[in-house]
């Protein structure tokens, strides 16, 4: 899967994660908002996506069991998608670790999915560096 359409599952299963009891909070939607325009999402798209999502317990119900079926590989890419600047801002641990709990993964869980993540992004982008020189 091209990491376009990775980001944009993540961030439909982390609008699923926030819409999983009928409502965004928010923070919640401040979360999604900066999320979203981390990976190029515009305002409107993202609305869209929300509105779709409360609207119809569907959409949001399969969201949210396609994340469930991998809860710590959808982290793990959470993680990376987060560091793919090369750094996690206060904000963006806050969204993982509010994530970690929605997904029911412990804290121990959580600090080697981090540890993967953060791994996989600067691999990734170790790459991409290699690869301009």
């Amino acid at each position: 899967m091209p990491p376009i359409v990775e980001q944009v599952e993540l961030l439909k299963a982390l609008i699923a994660l926030a819409a999983a009891d009928g409502k965004i909070a928010s923070s919640e939607r401040g979360l999604l908002v900066r999320f979203a325009a981390k990976v190029g999402i515009g305002s409107a798209s993202l609305e869209a996506m929300i509105e779709r999502a409360l609207a119809d317990p569907s959409v949001r119900d399969d969201l949210f069991h396609r994340t469930m079926s991998n809860p710590q590989l959808a982290l793990e890419m959470l993680v990376a998608t987060a560091r793919l600047d090369g750094n996690i801002s206060d904000s963006e641990r806050e969204l993982l670790i509010h994530v970690r709990g929605l997904l029911n993964i412990s804290m121990d869980d959580f600090a080697q999915i981090y540890e993967r993540g953060i791994q996989k992004a600067d691999s990734l982008r170790n790459a991409k560096f290699a690869s301009d020189t």
